[in-house]
């Protein structure tokens, strides 16, 4: 069992329906930074404001830390922005935690679930695309898997998943 799971990738990489997945085949609980942070940004983003951002980390780091205190194991957050990973993994370097980003490696895959409906509602193609190139070239960090979401096929993903948690 781990401490904190921790789904990365892209918009449209499957981060939300495998934190679904997850919370409900195995009872883990979800945290989705977007919760958080809805209450005040657009579709794209462009109106993020540094004082709210660090209002909506706080409440994150909050609520981790109150899950722990009451006893909960593997709990899952989901949409993080890229640099934000290393940032909380850092928080808790003394937690048990396990990184799995989540890769596309078809751009017209990636593009129409971007362009499809979802829950985020982010459309941002391009940045999309380059959030994806960027995760799929840099060295994994520590505890981090590169997991090939392009399939879209979410059981097998979670599959994957629950694998990498029995080690």
């Amino acid at each position: 069992m781990k401490d904190l799971i921790i789904l990365a990738g892209a918009p449209g990489s499957g981060k939300s329906t495998i934190g679904e997945l997850l919370r409900e085949s195995e009872g883990y609980p979800l945290i989705d930074f977007g919760w958080l942070r809805q209450g005040h940004l657009n579709n794209l983003w462009s109106n993020a404001s540094p004082e709210e951002e660090d209002m909506a980390w706080e409440n994150l780091i909050f609520i981790i830390k109150n899950y722990w205190r009451h006893g909960y194991k593997n709990i899952i957050v989901t949409d993080l922005e890229e640099e934000r990973v290393p940032i909380l993994t850092g928080a808790f370097k003394e937690k048990s935690y396990i990184i799995a980003s989540l890769v596309v490696n078809d751009d017209k895959e990636l593009t129409k679930r971007v362009l499809g409906v979802r829950d985020s509602g982010f459309k941002n193609v391009e940045a999309a695309l380059q959030w994806n190139k960027e995760l799929k070239s840099r060295p994994a960090r520590l505890n981090e898997y590169k997991i090939d979401n392009t399939h879209n096929d979410p059981v097998k993903t979670t599959k994957e998943i629950l694998v990498l948690l029995a080690k």
